[in-house]
C-alpha cells in the first residue's frame, strides 16, 4: 500500500528559507527542478490517482499552511486531446512536505507526460513570480485514457443488430473452404510446422463427426494458438470423457433458442457439439472462438467462473484474430456483433492492468459498456447476467481452460494459476496482451474517450 500522504504539513513550521546575512549576496531564485508522477497503489491495485514528487533548488517556505494547499496546479500538454475531457483533470488533493527541498502531491487522476506543474509566486516566501516544470510520467494522453476511462465505439454500424445470412454452396464447398484456411494461415504467418499440422487436420477429419468444411477449418485453424489444446480435447481421447466427439456440426443446440453453441452428450457419453444453422454463412474464423469455448466443457458441471473463463477466452481470442484480418468486425454475421461488444467490455475492465484488457472492474469504476442502456461494470458481470439460474457453484475446474491459460503463462513468462481465479485471470490476460493488440482494436473499432 502506498504509504499515506499529508503527515508532513506540520513540519513546515520548521521549514526554513535560505536567507541573507548581512553582507551575503541574496538567495539563488527558487526554481523547480524536477516534477515525476507515478500511480498509485493500494493494496498492490492500481488506481487512478498519481503522486508527484517535487524537487526545488533550495530550501524553500510556504507562506502559510493554507498557502501550501493551493500553491501547486497542473495542466496538459497544449492542444492534448484530453483538453476538456474529465480524464484531463488533474485536482491536488495533498501536499506532503518531504524535505526543504522536496514535497510529493496527491492528484486525483492520472497524469500523462509532458504535463506542467505551476506553483504560485504567491505561495511561497522566495520567487518573484509564477514557476513551472515539466512533469515525467509513465502515461501518454493515450495511457491516461486507457488506464483512468473507457472508450465508446466510434463506428455504430459494429454493433448494429444483424440478422443471419443463409449459407451459400460456396460455404459448404471443401474446396474453397480449404483455400480460405490456407489464406487465413498465411495472413497471420503461422509457421511453416503449424501450416502444415492445420491442412493435416482438415484433409484427415473423420467427415462423419465434422461433416461442415467450414467447421473443419474452424477446428484446423486453432492449431498454433494458446487454444490448441481444442483440437486434441474434441478430436482425440485427451478429455475427461476418454472418447472423441461424437458429432461437432450445424444443428439447433438444445435448449435457450438464443445460444450460439452448445455441448451435449449421446447415449455413450460422447460430446456433442452443436453450432447454430444460422451462423454457417460466417467467416469460419469467427467460428473458431466457438469451437474454443465449447471445447473447455466437458464435465456435466459448468459454475459461473466456468462461463466467465470461457467467454473471457473466446473474446481474447477473437481480439487477436482482428490483428491479421481486421475485416471480420465488419462481418455481417450476428456473431462479430457479439464479439465487438464483449471485446469493448473486456478493453474497459482489468483491475490488476487497466491499461490492457481485463475480465474484473477498472479502477474507474464506470460502465464498460457506455451509452449501451447497461449497467456492467466489468467484462465478468456482463457475461455472468447471462448464466445466473444455470451454473453449479461447486463445479471443478475444466483442464483444457487451465491448459489455455498456462499456454499464455508460458509464452509471455508469466506464473502458472488456476483457471478458477478470476483476479488471475484478469491479471494474465492483461500481461500476455501487447500494446500491438490494443492499438489494433482502437482503430478496428474506431473507439474514442467515453
Amino acid at each position: 500500500m502506498h504509504r499515506v500522504l499529508g503527515a508532513g504539513l506540520a513540519a513546515l513550521a520548521v521549514v526554513l528559507a535560505a536567507s541573507c546575512g548581512g553582507g551575503e549576496p541574496p538567495p539563488e531564485p527558487v526554481r523547480l527542478l524536477e516534477a515525476s508522477a507515478e500511480r498509485v497503489y493500494e493494496d498492490e491495485l492500481p488506481q487512478a490517482r498519481s503522486v508527484v514528487r517535487v524537487r526545488f533548488n533550495r530550501a524553500v517556505e510556504a507562506v502559510t499552511l493554507r498557502a501550501l494547499q493551493g500553491a501547486f496546479r497542473l495542466t496538459l500538454p497544449e492542444e492534448s486531446p484530453l483538453t476538456g475531457h474529465s480524464l484531463g483533470q488533474m485536482p491536488v488533493e495533498d501536499v506532503e512536505v518531504v524535505t526543504s527541498r522536496v514535497v510529493e502531491l496527491t492528484v486525483g487522476g492520472l497524469i500523462p507526460f509532458g504535463s506542467t506543474l505551476h506553483v504560485s509566486a504567491e505561495s511561497f516566501a522566495g520567487p518573484d513570480e509564477e514557476v513551472t516544470v515539466t512533469v515525467t510520467s509513465e502515461f501518454t494522453e493515450l495511457g491516461v485514457v486507457l488506464a483512468g476511462g473507457v472508450f465508446i465505439f466510434g463506428d455504430l454500424s459494429l454493433v448494429e443488430p444483424r440478422p443471419p445470412e443463409a449459407p451459400t454452396a460456396d460455404d459448404q464447398n471443401p474446396a474453397l473452404v480449404r483455400t480460405a484456411l490456407e489464406r487465413h494461415l498465411e495472413e497471420r504467418e503461422a509457421s511453416p510446422g503449424v501450416r502444415e499440422a492445420a491442412m493435416l487436420l482438415y484433409d484427415g477429419m473423420d467427415l462423419e463427426v465434422v461433416p461442415s468444411p467450414k467447421v473443419r477449418a474452424a477446428v484446423a485453424a486453432l492449431a498454433g494458438t494458446f487454444a490448441d489444446a481444442a483440437v486434441r480435447s474434441l478430436l482425440g481421447r485427451d478429455n475427461c470423457t476418454g472418447e472423441p466427439a461424437a458429432f461437432i456440426g450445424f444443428q439447433e443446440p438444445p435448449g435457450d433458442r438464443e445460444l450460439a453453441a452448445r455441448v451435449t452428450y449421446d447415449d455413450e457419453g460422447r460430446r456433442i457439439v452443436s453450432i447454430r444453422p444460422d451462423l454457417e454463412a460466417a467467416p469460419f474464423e469467427l467460428l473458431m472462438p466457438l469451437v474454443a469455448h465449447e471445447a473447455i466443457h466437458c464435465d456435466r458441471l459448468d459454475s459461473l467462473d466456468e462461463e466467465i473463463v470461457a467467454s473471457a477466452l473466446d473474446v481474447y481470442l477473437y481480439i487477436h484474430l482482428l490483428l491479421s484480418q481486421p475485416e471480420l468486425a465488419q462481418d455481417t454475421s450476428p456473431l462479430a456483433r457479439n464479439f465487438n461488444i464483449e471485446a469493448l467490455a473486456m478493453l474497459n475492465s482489468g483491475r490488476q492492468t487497466p491499461e490492457s484488457v481485463g475480465i474484473l472492474a477498472s479502477p474507474h469504476g464506470r460502465e464498460v459498456l457506455p451509452e449501451s442502456g447497461v449497467s456492467h461494470r466489468s467484462f465478468a458481470e456482463l457475461i455472468a447476467a447471462s448464466y445466473v439460474d444455470d451454473v453449479d457453484p461447486g463445479a471443478p475446474a475444466e483442464p483444457v481452460a487451465q491448459q489455455y491459460l498456462d499456454a499464455l503463462a508460458r509464452a509471455v513468462g508469466a506464473p502458472l494459476g488456476s483457471a478458477l481465479d478470476l483476479d488471475y485471470v484478469d491479471s494474465l490476460l492483461g500481461w500476455a496482451t501487447p500494446f500491438e493488440t490494443i492499438s489494433n482494436l482502437l482503430a478496428v473499432f474506431e473507439l474514442v474517450p467515453g
